[in-house]
């Protein structure tokens, strides 16, 4: 089974979309100090589709990746209840493809951090540096050792909403550095009752020099990292980063 393709169905009324709706104001301020060379983009690990379906009611031309047709199915509803055009694909965001090039790409809420090997990450920011105009911009979120070792760590969460219950149970591993979330999930059904699902997600904090260097070989120039939500340079206690980095401009 694909991630997120039954976590999908209830995966906004589980309370994941606030992220999201967090996210978009933060996007708009970065994109006022780190000008676009256009409005066309490209959401990568697009999700229920939040941040790509924004920027379309603002007029951009926006593309949108995500590997679960769960998720896609989503995002392509909420699109159409909107009234919004966003091109969905149901791509692997280590070798997408799009039709023409774009001036932003963004890849939001630790996606980046299921790429668990650095040459499985060095082949997603290639991808966007390739898929990038001169001058255009990548944002891209990443969580830190922090957040998976000590605000995830060994921990068991519970969500409950009307019509679902989500148990959330996690494991890091300290000679690995993976951090595990085993999702038991249970939807309720037009009769009443439930179907259950499962779902296993890992994730791995790169290190922040390591990013930087892929950054670099890909052929984008970091132009700043920030705690994530903030205009702040990451600290030791930072749970995410935010990277900006730029594609060369033709006079660069």
């Amino acid at each position: 089974m694909t991630l997120y393709d039954q976590y999908a169905r209830v995966y906004d009324d589980s309370g994941q979309i606030a992220f999201s709706l967090k996210m978009i104001p933060y996007l708009d301020e970065l994109l006022q100090r780190h000008s676009v060379p256009g409005r066309s983009m490209l959401d990568l690990a697009c999700g229920t589709g939040t941040v790509a379906l924004s920027y379309a009611q603002q007029g951009w031309e926006v593309y949108a990746v995500d590997a679960s047709a769960g998720m896609l199915e989503q995002a392509r509803r909420k699109a159409q209840e909107a009234g919004l055009a966003v091109t969905f694909s149901r791509q692997d965001m280590r070798k997408f493809v799009l039709p023409h090039s774009v001036a932003l790409t963004t890849c939001l809420y630790d996606s980046l951090n299921y790429m668990l090997t650095l040459a499985d990450l060095k082949k997603v920011v290639a991808r966007v540096s390739q898929t990038l105009i001169p001058g255009g911009l990548f944002l891209g979120d990443m969580n830190t050792q922090v957040t998976l070792e000590e605000v995830w760590g060994n921990n068991t969460f519970f969500v409950e909403r009307p019509g679902m219950s989500l148990i959330l149970s996690s494991g890091y591993e300290h000679g690995t550095g993976l951090s595990t979330v085993h999702i038991v999930g249970f939807i309720q059904k037009p009769d009443g009752s439930y179907s259950r699902f499962d779902e296993h997600h890992t994730e791995i904090a790169h290190d922040s020099e390591q990013v930087k260097a892929v950054l670099e070989s890909a052929g984008l120039q970091p132009e700043a990292s920030y705690e994530c939500f903030q205009f702040v340079a990451p600290g030791p206690r930072t749970r995410r980063i935010m990277w900006v980095a730029r594609k060369p401009g033709v006079d660069s």
